[in-house]
């Protein structure tokens, strides 16, 4: 017994530490024992009850001790993310025993989690992979938020936010919205997405087109590619944006090759290569998307006179490089 008292004594010593500049030198496994100790703790607790008088926060000590954590800056990167993990993906049995003491404190927890990974500036997309495991994290938050909210509206509450009042307060700005955006559209086996987010996307374009064009010009073409197969809505405003950036590019005979004139915006230089590629990976889509891309390059040729030579239309030359 005399074990158990000291035990529940030092558990808010624990809790101190993990709000202090103590934690500075911690590593994953530091918190990984850490988190062990309180729950074996709350374990202590469940099977002494009858010690209220020493225990009587105990079995609140792993959600106490996440929540200093959480809230203190000078917890590394590496034990801040398995700590966002172990809150929002719990290995089996780590959360058990929170129901000896009420859901309030573990649920704060996970809210609190929850909010700092959206809080995350997204790590900058690989070039053809799909979006990486933190990104897809809080493409899915996102989308669970808007849920919440479309569900409470439905029960007559307050209006919800729209989907530009919850992306542009995640921090890294454009980049930031366009990348947790696709991430969210490109999620598997999420219909919401389409429902919640790809009207407010196509309201960019006809309400500001610049707004679609940065949108697209901050995404991995492949990415696009992607987005334009799952969703035809996308097709024709992407397709508008590729003919606007190509008809910005003259060809320099000297150099043998095309690149953009000099009075062109500096938000609508998209360069030679770049465009080759958006266009690419269009093509190496599967059907129908590669035959309409084929039928958009084949009528804007048309429009440029229909010639079959290199060096008088960007479209002749993309398709006899890629078609």
């Amino acid at each position: 017994m005399e074990a158990l008292l000291s035990e529940a004594e030092a558990l808010p010593g624990l809790v101190a530490v993990a709000g202090s500049g103590q934690v500075r030198d911690w590593d994953a496994a530091t918190l990984r024992r850490a988190l062990a100790w309180a729950r074996f703790a709350q374990h202590l607790h469940g099977r002494r009850r009858g010690l209220r008088a020493a225990g009587g926060e105990r079995g609140r000590g792993p959600e106490r001790l996440s929540l200093a954590l959480l809230g203190n800056p000078a917890l590394p990167p590496p034990a801040y993310r398995s700590l966002l993990r172990g809150l929002l993906l719990p290995e089996a049995g780590e959360g058990e025993g929170a129901g000896d003491c009420g859901g309030l404190l573990p649920l704060l927890a996970r809210r609190k989690a929850a909010a700092r990974l959206l809080g995350l500036p997204p790590p900058p997309p690989p070039p053809a992979g799909p979006p990486p495991p933190p990104l897809r994290a809080q493409a899915q938050l996102l989308l669970s938020r808007l849920r919440e909210e479309e569900e409470r509206d439905e029960e007559g509450g307050d209006p919800p936010p729209s989907p530009a009042a919850l992306l542009e307060r995640l921090p890294g700005g454009p980049p930031a919205l366009s990348r947790v955006l696709a991430a969210a559209l490109l999620e598997p086996q999420a219909p919401s997405a389409a429902r919640l987010l790809l009207p407010w996307l196509l309201r960019l374009q006809r309400g500001s087109p610049g707004r679609l064009s940065a949108f697209c010009r901050l995404l991995p073409a492949r990415w696009l590619a992607w987005l334009c197969g799952r969703y035809p809505q996308l097709r024709a405003p992407y397709w508008g944006l590729l003919a606007a950036w190509g008809s910005r590019l003259g060809y320099d005979p000297r150099l043998g090759h095309w690149q953009v004139r000099e009075e062109e915006e500096e938000a609508q230089r998209v360069p030679w290569p770049e465009l080759r590629e958006r266009v690419a990976c269009l093509l190496e889509e599967p059907e129908p998307l590669r035959g309409e891309t084929r039928t958009q390059l084949r009528r804007l040729r048309a429009q440029d006179g229909d010639f079959e030579v290199r060096g008088l239309s960007v479209w002749t030359d993309l398709l006899l490089d890629l078609a």
